[in-house]
């Protein structure tokens, strides 16, 4: 028979059968577990089972949700990436201009991916595979960027073709900088390269159907 002691050492899982919270706080309550899994154990000893200890359910609940530890891993990414939309949105009312608030925008995530113990613990990961990368320009978390960059959008006068591309292009070159910061450069020589070879070609094309004219 089981101590108290080790009773509230090892607390009884919770199935949720017929008595589960809703859907989306379910997925979210696991999402949470997932999160702490990456950032207590790190992304590749990350696993279902593990991650089901931590929410105290079940194995096949965490099922019941997530097809896989990519789709689980994949939701964790786009809510801890939901968080920094917003605060990056916040962020922007400082500027008015649009190439600098592009810059601005790209400085200010490279900045943040580091500081977050979540992000920094899945970034530093040789875990993060060709697959997973591939979800971050998938429609939902382009839709999620073009959201966070709204101010950027409309300083810019994009048209929604542009909007979408612009911001496409934006993620592509986070995503690179972020996979292979080499060669290290301070804060401002990375705003010097981003004024120079990003910021220029996020203009709107004069002559393009659907674009400004």
């Amino acid at each position: 028979m089981a101590t108290p002691a080790a009773s509230r050492a090892n607390p009884p899982r919770e199935s949720w059968a017929g008595n589960s919270p809703l859907r989306g706080a379910a997925r979210q309550r696991l999402i949470e577990a997932a999160g702490r899994c990456v950032v207590r154990d790190g992304l590749p000893a990350t696993t279902l089972s593990s991650v089901a200890s931590e929410a105290g359910v079940s194995r096949p609940t965490v099922y019941r949700y997530f097809e896989d530890v990519h789709a689980l891993i994949s939701a964790t990414l786009l809510d801890a990436g939901r968080s920094l939309g917003g605060d990056l949105a916040r962020h922007l009312r400082a500027w008015r201009e649009p190439r600098r608030m592009a810059v601005e925008a790209m400085l200010y995530v490279l900045n943040e991916v580091p500081r977050s113990p979540l992000l920094s613990a899945m970034w530093s990961s040789t875990a993060l595979d060709a697959e997973m990368l591939a979800d971050f320009t998938r429609p939902g978390v382009l839709a999620m960027a073009r959201e966070a960059l709204d101010r950027l959008v409309k300083a810019a006068s994009w048209s929604d073709e542009e909007a979408d591309e612009c911001v496409e292009w934006m993620l592509r070159v986070l995503l690179s900088l972020l996979v292979a910061p080499a060669p290290q450069r301070s804060e401002e020589q990375l705003r010097g390269l981003l004024e120079r070879r990003l910021a220029p070609v996020l203009a709107p094309a004069p002559n393009r159907k659907g674009g400004r004219r």
